[in-house]
């Protein structure tokens, strides 16, 4: 709703006069004025029966005067100022941001690695110290004649290198067969004997093949697209809206101020 509120400044209009009747620098009291006609003048002779008497030198004019106050009719107007509050609606445009969803194909490459393991043979000359315990047939000829079969223990050591500079050895021992036949014999053990061989033994050595495969994989991904969109914004502004107005005039008394000369 409108709001509707009033200012009202008193402004004061008149109309006023002033006059300077003044008399010259050599100013004499009307009694001492000479008549040319013969005849002095007295205070009741002085046009508009003025005492001058008491007139005051004016600074202005360098005269002297008499001051007569007086009252004038004058007319009066007073301003009203008029002021009207109202609200206002203030339209405008504004942009506001949006996203719309789009589809978009997004790919990556990545590698995969393929490895594959082979065996390759290849030769290892070993020296294996080998000993063994002799088996010695014994026959005394008497009894009927007699096969079997007795086993001669066989050893052999092989150093296996561990660590770098470092062999441990390995033994394994085996019971080896022999035949023996004759009248009344039997077997004796005879002392160890050993000596070194060297063999030739197959090891396999694995050997891995390793590549990379590039693979490229996309997949569709929804991502978010700005827009602006305009929209019809309003506000509501206050507003002031004056104006000066006068009343009727009036007629006052206002006091006036004369300087007369004789």
């Amino acid at each position: 709703m409108d709001q509707m509120k009033i200012k009202t400044y008193t402004l004061f209009i008149f109309f006023t006069g002033i006059t300077n009747v003044c008399c010259g620098p050599d100013f004499v009291r009307p009694n001492s004025l000479p008549n040319r006609q013969g005849k002095q003048l007295n205070d009741v002779d002085v046009p508009g029966g003025i005492d001058f008497s008491n007139a005051v030198l004016d600074q202005e004019t360098g005269k002297r005067c008499v001051i007569k106050e007086d009252s004038i009719d004058s007319l009066e107007k007073r301003p009203i100022l008029e002021c009207t509050h109202k609200n206002v609606e203030k339209c405008h445009y504004t942009y506001v941001t949006q996203f719309d969803p789009s589809q978009e194909k997004v790919c990556e490459e990545n590698f995969e690695k393929v490895c594959q393991i082979t065996f390759k043979k290849q030769a290892q000359e070993e020296t294996v110290k080998k000993c063994y315990k002799p088996l010695k047939k014994v026959c005394n000829g008497q009894g009927e004649e007699q096969c079997r079969t007795v086993y001669e223990s066989s050893c052999s050591t092989k150093y296996v290198e561990k660590q770098p500079g470092k062999f441990v050895g390995d033994t394994r021992c085996q019971k080896l067969p022999i035949k023996i036949c004759g009248r009344g014999c039997i077997t004796q053990e005879g002392k160890e004997e050993c000596h070194d061989k060297k063999i030739v033994t197959m090891t396999d050595i694995p050997e891995e093949i390793c590549d990379l495969n590039p693979q490229r994989t996309c997949s569709r991904q929804t991502k978010l697209v700005p827009k602006l969109k305009p929209e019809h914004e309003c506000t509501i502004v206050p507003q002031e809206v004056c104006n000066i107005k006068f009343t009727s005039p009036t007629i006052q008394k206002k006091a006036l101020k004369n300087k007369v000369v004789p």
